[in-house]
């Protein structure tokens, strides 16, 4: 069955026009074709189906996927170790493709694996990643600037997006270079794009540096009808903040990881859609395994769709999200998640286990004035079972804004909070509020 997207959100093509039951069959029929070439091809997998008992003639539906075991970073980080090799048997269609395969890297926070691209995989995701920026606003033509880090599975496709929509494209590579942030203001003033995705930290980078030139935010972003955002989940008041920075009228934000998971938010701003023709995802409780309910917090896992390259099964990259299957105004039909945060940056206050995020929420809903501050939480009240935020006071902010935030966060969390406004914060941080001792955030 079919059901018409909204004008707004325009499809892509026919995937873009599926029931969500549809959609879900359709997922089915790639994942299953996913599962028979790791069954067939890849050690890794034949060893874990066996373990399990899975067996691929009982696959029919999206449930029957629960009956394989999540596979994580520590696992691929074990057979990696084991094989002394970035080969570990997940790499599919690789050796009659030799000449065409490059080498990309997972987020080495936790230990660094190495993803393999064939060119059938680039083909594949650089149409769905097309997609993903369609659903951005992205149209023909129009001027863009990019950026992404060399490392990442995102640069392998990069050409193709460019390609795809016949349009003039500068590529900025490199994840957080503030020490760089003066020659993408360069080239935004001579290139004046009309689309920008950019690294939430480098985003404000190179505002700094505009405003260090005597350029404002909205003569710097004059022209440009998108900004994309992405490498860290954005609140409501983010969002607000940055178009009040730039007065770009659509902020959008783009999640996703090295290895094939990508979420693209839709013009409603009411989460993010999965794009379908990368991953399928579920959020499930890290505890039990068992399916999180709609909103309810749980790790993110995902399944690639594309059997060639490294392929991810029910892989658990450690992020915190929310999933929401209801029907969304702008008519796609894939459910639409939010990535919260890293599964190793929660904290526990008081009875609550939270994410920095949790803080940034509270923060804004308390005091909107405050949106967009800087600030971090201090790990020696976390230990004393108080919540310490060190704030860079914004210009011209009131004493009594600071107790209206230290107020709400009190009543919100169910803690005594402390707030510690500081002249600046010199920290490196990947556009998340960083939990850190005081010591490191005056050094």
């Amino acid at each position: 069955m079919l059901t018409q997207a909204s004008a707004a959100t325009a499809p892509f093509d026919a995937l873009d026009r599926l029931s969500p039951a549809g959609l879900n069959r359709w997922w089915a029929r790639r994942l299953r074709a996913v599962l028979k070439a790791a069954a067939e091809k890849l050690p890794f997998y034949r060893e874990r189906f066996a373990a399990a008992g899975f067996d691929l003639a009982r696959f029919r539906t999206l449930d029957d996927l629960h009956a394989l075991a999540v596979c994580t970073k520590a696992d691929l980080l074990a057979a990696q170790r084991k094989a002394g090799s970035h080969k570990i048997g997940i790499e599919c269609e690789v050796e009659s493709t030799r000449a065409h395969v490059t080498l990309s890297l997972s987020s080495g926070t936790s230990g660094t694996t190495f993803i393999t691209h064939t060119g059938a995989w680039r083909r594949m995701q650089g149409r769905s990643s097309c997609r993903a920026h369609w659903w951005a606003g992205l149209r023909p033509g129009t001027p863009l600037i990019m950026s992404a880090p060399a490392w990442h599975s995102y640069a392998a496709i990069q050409p193709f997006i460019a390609q795809h929509f016949g349009m003039p494209c500068v590529v900025v590579s490199g994840t957080y270079l503030p020490r760089f942030a003066d020659r993408v203001v360069d080239a935004i003033l001579n290139f004046r794009p009309r689309f920008v995705t950019m690294f939430l930290p480098m985003v404000f980078s190179i505002l700094a540096t505009a405003r260090r030139q005597g350029l404002r935010g909205d003569r710097l972003f004059a022209g440009v009808e998108t900004l994309v955002v992405t490498g860290a989940p954005i609140t409501p008041g983010m969002r607000r903040h940055l178009q009040e920075l730039t007065r770009v009228a659509r902020v959008t934000e783009i999640a996703g990881s090295s290895e094939n998971l990508l979420a693209v938010q839709c013009v409603h701003a009411e989460g993010l859609h999965l794009v379908p023709d990368t991953c399928h995802a579920e959020i499930i409780d890290r505890e039990t395994g068992r399916p999180a309910a709609d909103h309810e917090r749980g790790a993110v896992v995902h399944s690639a769709v594309i059997a060639s390259g490294s392929l991810y099964l029910r892989y658990d990259g450690g992020d915190v999200g929310v999933i929401d299957r209801a029907p969304c105004p702008c008519g796609l039909p894939s459910p639409r998640i939010k990535l919260l945060g890293r599964g190793e940056d929660c904290f526990t206050l008081g009875p609550h286990t939270l994410l920095p995020y949790d803080v940034q929420l509270a923060l804004e809903q308390a005091v909107p004035e405050l949106s967009g501050a800087t600030f971090a939480i201090a790990r020696e009240d976390l230990a004393q079972a108080r919540l310490g935020v060190l704030i860079v006071e914004p210009e011209h902010a009131a004493a009594s804004l600071l107790e209206g935030a230290r107020a709400g966060l009190a009543r919100r969390f169910g803690v005594p909070v402390e707030i510690t406004a500081v002249r600046d914060l010199p920290l490196l941080f990947k556009g998340v509020p960083p939990v850190l001792s005081r010591a490191e955030a005056v050094a």
